[in-house]
């Protein structure tokens, strides 16, 4: 009997340990600006969590290409077959789709994951992005694209990164 209870506190607490939760400092991400595009970032008060800080983008002039304007977070290493959560609140100043995607940055820049589309809203949202990593990488980046599409203004904070 005791044996049925140990596995069954196997099942219930193994699960809950395996993700674990990596705060990203808005100030870790990088902005690159390629192709003639024009922008600018800085860190600001969250004005609807007090106390709080946020990355702001602002495109002054958009790019030719959609990578033009990126946001890039380097120093994280990825397992191929693994699944990984990007959470966030974001906002624009206009409705915007934004790119994003996990990036080698050891010689070949090639993602590692499918990328996703997320449409920012104008208001502040939670959101979550899922990435399933194709191969293991020990020198990745956390990568936001598709900023220079328009002029536009954009927020993002609490940024959290979770192994599922």
């Amino acid at each position: 009997m005791k044996n049925w209870f140990g596995l069954i506190a196997f099942f219930v607490v193994v699960p809950g340990a395996t993700g674990a939760e990596i705060p990203i400092d808005p100030s870790r991400f990088q902005l690159q600006v390629d192709k003639g595009a024009e922008a600018r970032s800085a860190i600001v008060d969250d004005e609807a969590q007090p106390g709080s800080k946020e990355l702001m983008v602002t495109v002054s002039k958009p790019g030719p290409e959609f990578w033009s304007v990126e946001l890039r977070a380097p120093g994280f290493s990825f397992e191929q077959g693994k699944k990984y959560d990007l959470s966030f609140r974001a906002r624009s100043s206009q409705s915007e789709y934004v790119y994003f995607t996990l990036e080698r940055t050891d010689g070949n820049q090639a993602s590692i994951t499918r990328g996703t589309f997320l449409q920012l809203p104008e208001q502040p949202v939670d959101c979550t992005v899922e990435f399933e990593v194709q191969e293991t990488t020990p020198a990745a980046r956390v990568t936001i694209s598709s900023l220079s599409v328009d002029q536009a203004t954009f927020y993002f904070s609490g940024f959290k990164l979770f192994e599922k």
